[in-house]
């Protein structure tokens, strides 16, 4: 009895710690829109000395940035935007009101020049999730997908973000089919009568994918293999590095290239260009006892000049 009367009284300790920072919260931009900014800072430091709600801290840190901005002082509201960008890379400010057009221009200007490098870690962290198979990997890679199509928006895009969006897009295309594939029932299903035995066909194997080990395979022969087009900077960057890189494709019964993975990175850049010129390449199919098969083929990728 006396244990839960303590988490009553905690419930209860929460709820009202809650309520006095929205009070506080409204109190703050109150002050905020009657141009009382020092008064409101100081309402706002009250607010995040009580622990706020993720919710309750951004807000906070927001029109912390306001005020600043309203004082002069930009360096400091700078720090506190770009904190705010990295909390949420997706955040706009016009879901607050009273934003001057001065404030929407600093806050633009941050989350223009933090958005591409919040970008790329973020895909890292995605593509880490593809390749582990891991359950979060396509919500990941979808707010990176969201993340490119903002920085889009505010002109943000680069060329190597637009190649990072051909990597995203390879990615979730992959994890979907694979997601999409049925697990194999874990309780085996009743045996069939000799009737229904005797009528049923077998389905057909889903077909084998040979590779190199394959004995009595004759290999698959390349008809039409374009090297990406890569500018200069791209390969100047690759260089640098001095990384060779591994991708492996899948080539069907029909000598196109079904599926490609990188193996081993180059650059984000050079992968998503090798990537996408090894989706239209041509091959002679692989064949088995004369009947055409599919093959698995490593290639390996070095950086080359034009």
């Amino acid at each position: 009895m006396k244990t839960l009367g303590i988490l009553v009284a905690l419930s209860v300790a929460g709820a009202v710690s809650a309520a006095a920072q929205n009070d506080r919260l409204k109190t703050a931009r109150d002050l905020y829109a009657s141009a009382a900014y020092d008064e409101a800072l100081s309402e706002l430091a009250q607010v995040e000395r009580d622990r706020p709600t993720p919710a309750a801290a951004l807000e906070t840190d927001a029109y912390r940035a306001f005020c600043l901005i309203a004082l002069g002082r930009s360096g400091e509201a700078d720090t506190v935007l770009e904190s705010l960008v990295r909390k949420d890379p997706m955040l706009t400010v016009d879901r607050y009101p009273d934003v001057s057009p001065r404030i929407a221009d600093q806050f633009g200007a941050v989350r223009q020049r933090l958005l591409p490098q919040l970008i790329r870690e973020e895909y890292r962290t995605a593509r880490a999730s593809a390749v582990q198979n891991a359950p979060d990997a396509v919500s990941r890679l979808t707010r990176v997908r969201e993340m490119l199509r903002a920085a889009k928006d505010i002109d943000a895009r680069d060329e190597t973000l637009d190649d990072l969006g051909i990597l995203v897009d390879g990615f979730l295309d992959l994890t979907s089919r694979s997601a999409a594939t049925p697990a194999s029932p874990s309780v085996p299903a009743p045996p069939p009568a000799a009737e229904e035995l005797a009528a049923t066909k077998p389905s057909p194997a889903a077909p084998i994918v040979f590779d190199a080990k394959s004995t009595d395979v004759v290999s698959p022969r390349a008809l039409s293999q374009q090297r990406p087009l890569m500018p200069r900077a791209v390969i100047e960057e690759a260089k640098k590095l001095n990384r060779t890189g591994l991708i492996q494709i899948v080539i069907d019964e029909r000598g196109s290239v079904e599926e490609v993975l990188v193996r081993q990175s180059v650059t984000a850049a050079y992968d998503a260009r090798v990537v996408a010129a090894a989706r239209a390449w041509k091959f002679r199919p692989a064949t088995k006892d004369g009947v055409r098969v599919k093959y698995m083929k490593t290639i390996a990728v070095t950086p080359y000049e034009q």
